[in-house]
């Protein structure tokens, strides 16, 4: 078998090309190689996949390197949107939107938010029967994003920060 590489991809990752006995090559992500060889063994392409535990990609040293089931890591490493919290234009009651669902609607000059469709056709109601005057747009909001990941981190540490702190109190 021989190992040519690593050698690093336009996004700044390192790959290696591996040549088998049989002649036949395949190109390996090089924290894959890294942890194959550790195991002894090649990862299941469908099972397994290597995590970054501190998402330092360029950091591919084997105590930063973890195997993990894929379906798991995808859960953990996708982005996801802050849901923003919001009160009924019409009924002043409490909920959470994404942004982008509002940011489509300010875009349109649509007036609100509201919580649900029925408050939006109250309000079209009374506004098509000339009842209430029409009320301004929504205002366009940008969206925050988080990986589930991190948020668990961010909870912990924020649970440690606090117990110190009641800890220095006493």
């Amino acid at each position: 078998m021989k190992v040519f590489g690593p050698y690093k991809r336009k996004d700044g990752r390192q790959i290696v090309i591996v040549v088998e006995r049989n002649g036949k090559r395949r190109t390996v992500s090089y924290p894959k190689w890294i942890l194959e060889l550790q195991l002894g063994r090649k990862l299941d392409p469908n099972l397994e996949t290597v995590d970054h535990i501190d998402s330092d990609f360029n950091n591919n040293s084997i105590s930063n390197l973890r195997i993990m089931p894929r379906d798991q890591h995808s859960a953990d490493d996708t982005r996801r949107v802050k849901k923003v919290k919001f009160e009924c234009a019409w009924c002043g009651k409490e909920f959470e939107r994404s942004p982008r669902l509002i940011r489509d609607k300010a875009k349109k000059g649509k007036a609100g938010p509201f919580c649900s469709r029925t408050c939006a056709g109250r309000y079209s109601r009374q506004l098509q029967l000339k009842l209430i005057d029409k009320m301004d747009s929504q205002q366009a909001i940008d969206s925050e994003y988080y990986k589930r990941k991190y948020a668990s981190v961010m909870v912990s540490s924020d649970f440690f920060i606090d117990f110190i702190c009641d800890i220095w109190e006493e």
